[in-house]
């Protein structure tokens, strides 16, 4: 990826960011190109936030429709729009005033359809609410073509996000003290930069679950048992058996098959002492305030990866409905 001088318009408008980040990840951002896959409620909230940070060039891919739900839940969406319309059309104008020096991209095609070359052409693939064989496939499609990958979903209070950022190497500026000083007012300070190298396993690595031929070795090594990796697989297991998320209309019936697919799960993965009971009530629907959570995080891993700036997370990020405090759970490496 070749980095593209800012313009004097563009140092302007991103002033305050690169006073944070500095100038060589700004100039990383502003050479990016992100397809982000889905743009209703989590989606619209990674939109905005990272075409705030100033990137090259956004692509949506939504090939779905607006439903009423959309229009009381996605900002990015006009009161009056058009129910049945095209949602990633939809977003367009609000989007693009966001930030006009990002090129949008629409395309309204289906995600399932795409062939591995589709995605060469982007730097990072952001993807949110897809069916569990499509997050493997475009995974496999990323890896080919050395593209980073980050997927995500919210269902209820509960949220998460898995990355693939394969081999990501990273720089800190770290602030150290003048020889001899006790305390950070006490005299000089210099910057020294730290590189670092995280590797990622590929997701078929991360996530398995039941019935499949996928290797459950490195993660049966898992040290501390977590139940909110549990509550995901089992949100995942649910779509690929009924190609749909839990109903909130049948709540009673839809908690017991979830408690089943749960069940399944921790035998799989031979846990003891791991019980999601408690969580199974609160994964129906989806809570704006969370999709405005966990966007913001996987805003903010996109942007780190781009940017090369900062450590980013190795390798998923669990939002806890209970405490609503943020876990974050390394798998597969």
């Amino acid at each position: 990826m070749s980095e593209k001088q800012l313009s004097t318009d563009e140092a302007e408008v991103y002033d305050r960011q690169i006073r944070l980040w500095g100038i060589e990840a700004q100039e990383k951002l502003r050479a990016a190109n992100v397809l982000l896959i889905g743009v209703r409620s989590l989606g619209s909230e990674i939109a905005k936030n990272i075409l705030l940070s100033g990137i090259n060039s956004l692509t949506i891919l939504d090939d779905g429709v607006v439903s009423q739900d959309d229009v009381t839940r996605n900002f990015l969406l006009h009161e009056k729009v058009a129910l049945g319309s095209k949602i990633a059309e939809q977003v367009l104008p609000r989007a693009q005033a966001l930030n006009p020096l990002v090129k949008i991209v629409v395309d309204t095609g289906s995600v399932a359809a795409k062939s591995g070359d589709y995605f060469k052409e982007f730097t990072i693939v952001v993807a949110t609410k897809l069916k569990f064989e499509l997050i493997l496939k475009i995974d496999g499609f990323c890896r080919e073509h050395n593209v980073k990958f980050i997927y995500g979903e919210v269902a209820g209070f509960f949220g998460y996000s898995v990355s693939d950022f394969q081999d990501h190497e990273y720089f800190e500026d770290r602030i150290q003290l003048a020889t001899g000083a006790k305390r950070g007012h006490e005299g000089d300070k210099k910057t020294k930069r730290i590189k670092g190298k995280l590797t990622y396993p590929p997701l078929n690595k991360v996530l398995v679950l039941p019935n499949t031929k996928q290797d459950i070795g490195s993660i049966k090594k898992m040290s501390r048992p977590n139940k909110l990796f549990v509550c995901m697989l089992m949100l995942l297991e649910f779509r690929k058996r009924f190609e749909r998320d839990p109903d909130l209309e049948n709540k009673s019936d839809e908690i017991e098959e979830l408690r089943d697919i749960a069940t399944e799960i921790i035998k799989l993965y031979q846990f003891t002492k791991v019980n999601v009971d408690n969580l199974l009530d609160l994964v129906f629907g989806e809570v704006s305030p969370v999709c405005a959570i966990l966007g913001g995080i996987m805003s903010q891993e996109v942007i780190k990866a781009a940017s090369h700036k900062e450590v980013t997370i190795n390798n998923i990020f669990l939002f806890d409905p209970v405490t609503y405090s943020g876990k974050e759970l390394t798998v597969g490496a």
